[in-house]
């Protein structure tokens, strides 16, 4: 029986600065993580990518619970209808007084920079000269640190919980779920707000596009980000070159608990491209992003009606 579903991608930033940390006098400084050797990597935090897939969610259709949460003080609570609201069933909820709480059958990760943290930064500047004022007057500097990097990131999906709901979660005697038609829709609207995947900070001079340009599915027998640690890349000649070994041998790892694997790589982007597809070919469908992510939609429409689950 299929336990989970897990994606691993790849998301190219050309210039940007997604999901800043906070300001060091006039700079905005961008979230970084510290590697043993003293360098640093940018990252995207989970909250920020589940910020991200909600918005989406919503514009494909689905209404968020967010406007019908009651807020006192510091304290929101939600409505506590994952049945009517595709966030409270993907992403999970609590209630601040304790009685109703759901874990999130969605599980995302940080996005991480692929390259370390080059320090440039965009400089900024308001004229006070366009208020009415003369040149003298000067205006306003600021800094906000960028990077041009390769963000990969793990999504992992616990195939029992999405559309079931404990008495606890709900504050019910008996346990709810929804139909299995209804399950498979909101799956696949996820992998299509993956697909659409924008957001972030500054995005009014730094937008970005966070959908993935490498795509990597597997349908398990097992709960396990398969593909967490598995994309390792280095950068040759003005090309991204992505070192399939890793997959290859994360994939060789869980052969007994892999039910179904598909693959997208987007065209142009990586400088070895065909000797991914070869190397991933034995596992799995190759395809370009857009139909491995089609293909991956598909697959999730086989999901609890006896054939794959």
């Amino acid at each position: 029986m299929s336990k989970a579903l897990v994606i691993g991608y790849l998301a190219k930033v050309s210039a940007a600065n997604v999901n800043a940390s906070h300001t060091e006098g006039n700079v905005v400084v961008t979230k970084k993580v510290t590697l043993p050797d003293g360098s640093t990597i940018p990252y995207i935090s989970g909250q920020a990518i589940r910020r991200m897939l909600r918005d989406r969610l919503e514009e494909l259709g689905y209404p968020l619970s967010e406007p019908f949460a009651q807020v006192s003080g510091q304290e929101v609570t939600p409505p506590v209808r994952p049945w009517e609201f595709v966030d409270e069933d993907l992403f999970g909820y609590l209630d601040p007084s304790g009685g109703r709480r759901r874990t999130s059958p969605v599980r995302v990760s940080a996005a991480v920079g692929l390259f370390p943290f080059q320090g440039d930064r965009d400089l900024g500047t308001r004229s006070f000269e366009r208020f009415g004022q003369t040149m003298a007057a000067g205006g306003n500097m600021f800094e906000t640190e960028l990077y041009a990097n390769l963000f990969k990131g793990t999504i992992l999906v616990e195939l029992d919980r999405v559309g079931v709901f404990k008495p606890l979660e709900i504050g019910q005697e008996a346990e709810q779920s929804l139909p299995p038609e209804e399950r498979r829709k909101r799956l696949q609207t996820l992998l299509e707000a993956l697909n659409l995947l924008w957001g972030g900070g500054r995005t009014a001079r730094m937008l970005a596009d966070l959908s993935p340009k490498f795509f990597a599915y597997a349908r398990l027998k097992v709960k396990h980000p398969v593909f967490l640690e598995a994309m390792v890349a280095r950068y040759e000649d003005g090309r991204y070159l992505l070192d399939p070994v890793p997959l290859t041998n994360a994939l060789e790892r869980f052969a007994p608990y892999r039910e179904h694997a598909i693959f997208g790589v987007e065209p142009g982007i990586f400088g070895n491209e065909e000797e991914i597809r070869q190397a991933l070919q034995p596992y799995g469908e190759v395809l370009s992003v857009h139909h491995a992510l089609k293909k991956a939609q598909e697959d999730v429409s086989q999901l609890w009606n006896g054939s794959s689950s």
